[in-house]
């Protein structure tokens, strides 16, 4: 039996007095990785924010295996969060910026040295543990705010827009990458992107939202063979 792990109800959330999400409701279940597709503005990573702690939901509830977890700070939640601009701290090299979180948790040193190995051998950077970030290329960066997310070995990934500021091949490999690692390790996850492509090529499910609503969910094929009104045509370049 497929258990839903994460669920959102009715949320709602406006800026400046203009709404930006309008009761959305979704369900994530064990093992899934949705995407929430769609264009700038669309209310995606405030979304991702309500859901990780970050930012709070003016009405609706988070809910994790049924029991909501609005009153649970973000740093309690457990859950991974990768941004696109990486977030790693340049002063640390890389066994520290993964080690980090371990350490605030008050994992031993022992634990702290085995997770870092285990998170740099899932994105297949184990040499790179003495490194500077700073000396990383744009997608080795990524991928160790990857395995600095994975570390703390989460109940829930979230991605905002990771690959945005890759180029397209770049984008493409780690792209392989990402759903391999999410297969491998049964984590579910949350992807923001604008971009169809990776949405098409990580998901389970898509969430396609517009205008903070979401205006049609499914598989990819599901999307394709049937988008629900003309500018779903139109956004997923759909030609009939």
């Amino acid at each position: 039996m497929i258990n839903n792990m994460l669920s959102l109800r009715n949320i709602h959330k406006s800026y400046e007095g203009s709404p930006l999400l309008k009761g959305i409701s979704l369900d994530l279940d064990e093992g899934e990785t949705i995407c929430l597709l769609g264009p700038s503005g669309s209310g995606k990573s405030t979304l991702l924010r309500i859901i990780s702690g970050l930012e709070e939901a003016e009405s609706g509830n988070v809910l994790w295996e049924g029991k909501s977890i609005a009153s649970i700070p973000s740093h309690e939640r457990n859950f991974g969060l990768i941004f696109q601009d990486y977030a790693l701290f340049p002063h640390l090299n890389v066994f520290d910026n993964i080690a980090f979180g371990l350490k605030m948790k008050k994992l031993g040193k022992e634990e702290i040295r085995q997770r870092v190995d285990e998170a740099l051998k899932q994105v297949d950077l184990q040499e790179f543990a003495k490194r500077s970030v700073t000396d990383l290329s744009g997608g080795e960066q990524q991928r160790i705010a990857l395995a600095r997310a994975l570390a703390p070995r989460p109940r829930l990934l979230m991605f905002d827009e990771p690959l945005g500021a890759l180029d397209r091949r770049l984008r493409e490999y780690l792209l392989i990458e990402i759903k391999e690692i999410l297969d491998e390790s049964g984590v579910p996850a949350i992807y923001v992107t604008h971009d169809q492509e990776e949405a098409f090529t990580l998901s389970d499910r898509v969430m396609l939202l517009h205008e903070g609503l979401i205006v049609q969910q499914g598989t990819p094929d599901e999307l394709f063979a049937h988008p629900a009104s003309a500018w779903v045509a139109e956004f997923l370049g759909i030609r009939k």
